[in-house]
């Protein structure tokens, strides 16, 4: 099928990731059906079907992706799980390890998201004030493509600071903004965290 200008560029960058390849094969593997659209967690990226790395625990898979603005990271995939991980890391093997970090924290959050959400309420009715920070975001456990795209798509790409009852109104909007939201009161001091193993919410939060 015919790409536009830029996504051939994107994919002709993504294909020169690829190791020990001739200049040819590298173009012949850019406009192959290997490399596919991938759209998750409000990131639209291409993504090299063809190249991949697995985990020496046997349970994830990374594959080495182009963001539609040209970043390139990792999409981690996991055995059982239905949502995949956008990994910053270069190396595949940190890129595991970011991805296992954020699942341990997103547990550790989703434990007690009953609070998450008295959180959102009482912000929305103005019981509490607070601000969530671009920082709040970076520390949650949602990968920081996944909310640069979030925050762009929203008008917001530029934001750096907002109030919480701001971001109790984009929790309606897209619910793992609750993970910042807690982050953002754990920083206050409003919130613990205690480990869960498990937890119960009325969604799967995941990024």
């Amino acid at each position: 099928m015919p790409y536009s200008l830029n996504d051939a560029r994107l994919r002709a960058t993504l294909a020169k990731e690829r190791q020990m390849m001739s200049l040819i094969e590298r173009e012949i593997i850019g406009g192959s059906d290997q490399i596919v659209r991938h759209s998750e967690n409000w990131v639209h990226m291409w993504v090299d079907t063809g190249h991949r790395v697995m985990s020496d625990c046997g349970t994830m898979v990374a594959e080495r992706g182009i963001t539609r603005g040209g970043r390139l990271l990792w999409l981690i995939t996991r055995e059982g799980k239905r949502h995949a991980f956008h990994a910053t890391a270069q190396d595949p093997f940190a890129a595991f390890e970011q991805a296992n970090a954020a699942q341990a924290r997103r547990r550790e959050v989703r434990g007690q998201w009953a609070t998450v959400k008295r959180l959102r309420r009482d912000l929305l009715t103005g019981r509490r004030h607070m601000d969530v920070t671009l920082e709040d975001a970076a520390a949650s456990p949602l990968c920081s493509v996944g909310i640069e795209a979030f925050m762009s798509r929203i008008g917001m790409g530029r934001v750096q600071r907002v109030s919480g009852r701001v971001a109790a109104l984009m929790m309606l909007i897209e619910p793992q903004v609750g993970f910042v939201i807690f982050e953002a009161a754990a920083r206050q001091g409003r919130v613990q965290v205690h480990s869960a193993p498990d937890a119960t919410a009325d969604f799967a939060p995941q990024a």
